[in-house]
């Protein structure tokens, strides 16, 4: 027992627990009284080299971590030989215990934990440090909802013993990601986003997505393209932004996934706001829980008020509105003007709006290097602040492209794992697509007409649906022509073609000319089967399916 031994000035009070690697006790100092946490290394362990490597590498680590959001390092020292070191001591409330006691969180606390979790992740990742075992576990939340992350190094060590026992679905294989769990060494900081992923998905739904006998099945699960239900296919409140966030950072393929911390950050700022737009208070009132409401909640109007009481009789406060400048656009902004020159931080110093051409040449810069960033940043800004400028136009073509590549990816990747349904925009998308595998092109043109006019929306998010719909209006409108000269130069003889899937067309067009239509509805299914698998000929493979359909009834 430690209660009662002296760390130079502190004094222990308290064991607060315990394992194979040391213990973690509260200490007093003995003149003012300020509370610290002490890790000390077990003294079993003092003659392993490996060991005593790990906590000095935990050491490097903490001294280099700055932030409020991670437990800050405080000194380190030796006790009989054994190394420990000191950490603040924070009141609160282990995330998993939390969890346990819960059953799951409400998504809007989900989102507020999230922001503060990717701030101190983004000060790790940018000191060149990653967690490796991110989970709730190893998150403390204070009193005001303030999250700390711990346990930097040594935690991950901690669970291998446990990996092996038998019926095992918790510890570490639960949110390993898919790199990890393949052996992979020089793993990025995006190891760190999947299992953050993992941790929303379990915090939202109450349940993990891969669980199994063994670790090694967990393990499998998160290394292959395992299905499983998205977190609203579970909880259905949860709105279809978060879903969707949640997917991306759950990809399996690194690259796929968010940029970084900042970025995921600033999705969940963007989907509060959103949803604090759309929603009414007095829907609030009626469908949250009064054991989890929080400070921040709105207060009701008198209309609200009777709305709600007519619901369930719930009342909310109201909620705590951040400064703009506290906001993760802002953020992302002023660093981008930091690095784009001394003049464009001198307007933000005076909070005035930079000028079109620092935007345009900033936004420019992005467009090269981090299109998101640039759509969220400099790019929303000009649109906002310059509608009228002369370069709008382009600015204007940028964030559309942008839009456009994100909300195409989201709903074909949404579409591929079979995930419910998210709204009647998805819904035409996924009419669109269907009715276009099977040929049915005049079908697939009037859901994509629907989309499309969209497009006049003010809310960039329903615009993009606009843009979608448009995009493949347009390649639809193509078709027709493409065949046309696709004849034209089957009647010719002597017309060859060096592209394998046109050179296939050709003799495809040239037996329907014959009336062959065997022949002709057998080439036209080898383009389209092969057009399909490539995300470059969406063109010849429409033309093939609608040949292949149309053919089929000649027969």
């Amino acid at each position: 027992m430690l209660v009662g031994k002296e760390f130079g000035p502190y004094l222990v009070d308290k064991e607060l627990g315990s394992g194979a690697m040391g213990t973690v006790v509260r200490a007093k100092h003995v003149k003012n009284g300020n509370r610290v946490a002490i890790k000390l290394m077990s003294l079993a362990l003092g003659s392993s080299e490996a060991a005593l490597n790990r906590f000095r590498r935990e050491v490097t680590i903490l001294k280099q971590l700055d932030h409020p959001n991670i437990v800050k390092y405080m000194g380190s020292g030796k006790y009989h030989g054994a190394p420990f070191y000191i950490m603040e001591y924070v009141e609160g409330e282990s995330l998993d215990h939390i969890l346990h006691r819960r059953t799951r969180i409400p998504w809007e606390e989900v989102i507020e934990l999230g922001i503060h979790l990717c701030a101190g992740l983004q000060h790790a990742h940018d000191k060149g440090i990653i967690h490796r075992d991110l989970k709730p576990s190893n998150l403390m939340i204070l009193k005001g909802g303030v999250v700390k992350l711990t346990d930097f190094g040594i935690a991950k060590d901690q669970d291998v013993t446990a990996l092996t026992a038998a019926n095992s679905t918790v510890g570490t294989a639960a949110y390993m990601s898919p790199e990890q769990c393949r052996g992979v060494r020089d793993i990025t900081h995006k190891t760190d986003l999947y299992s953050m992923g993992i941790m929303f998905y379990e915090l939202l739904t109450g349940r993990k997505p891969f669980v199994g006998e063994t670790a090694m099945e967990v393990f499998l699960q998160h290394a292959n393209n395992t299905d499983y239900k998205t977190p609203a296919e579970i909880i259905m409140e949860i709105p279809i932004w978060l879903d969707t966030l949640v997917c991306q950072l759950m990809e399996k393929e690194p690259a796929k996934r968010p940029l970084n911390a900042s970025t995921v950050a600033d999705s969940l700022q963007l989907i509060k706001e959103k949803i604090e737009v759309q929603r009414s208070a007095g829907v609030e009132a009626a469908t949250k829980r009064k054991i989890d409401r929080t400070g921040r909640d709105k207060k009701l109007d008198e209309d609200d008020k009777t709305a709600a009481r007519a619901m369930l009789g719930k009342k909310k406060k109201k909620p705590k509105v951040m400064p703009f400048y506290t906001k993760g656009w802002f953020t992302i902004f002023a660093l981008m003007l930091i690095g784009a020159g001394a003049m464009t931080g001198v307007y933000f110093a005076f909070l005035r709006t930079p000028s079109p051409e620092a935007l345009y040449a900033d936004a420019e810069l992005l467009m090269k290097t981090d299109k998101r960033g640039a759509r969220k940043g400099p790019i929303a800004l000009y649109l906002s602040a310059y509608p009228a400028d002369a370069k709008v136009e382009t600015v204007q073509k940028w964030a559309d492209d942008i839009d456009f590549e994100e909300l195409d990816r989201a709903m074909h990747n949404r579409r591929e794992r079979k995930f419910t349904i998210g709204g009647n925009e998805e819904q035409l998308f996924r009419d669109a697509l269907n009715a276009e595998d099977v040929g049915n092109l005049a079908d697939a043109a009037k859901s994509w007409k629907a989309l499309s006019e969209k497009k006049s929306n003010a809310d960039p998010d329903i615009r993009a649906w606009g843009l979608v719909g448009e995009r493949y209006l347009h390649e639809l409108a193509k078709v027709e022509d493409h065949y046309a000269e696709l004849r034209k130069r089957a009647a010719d003889v002597k017309a060859e073609s060096s592209d394998n899937l046109e050179r296939i067309a050709l003799v495809a067009a040239r037996a329907e000319l014959a009336a062959d239509f065997k022949k002709a509805s057998d080439q036209w299914k080898d383009v389209r089967d092969r057009a399909e698998k490539q995300s470059d000929r969406r063109g010849m493979f429409l033309l093939a399916a609608k040949r292949y359909d149309e053919l089929r009834s000649k027969q």
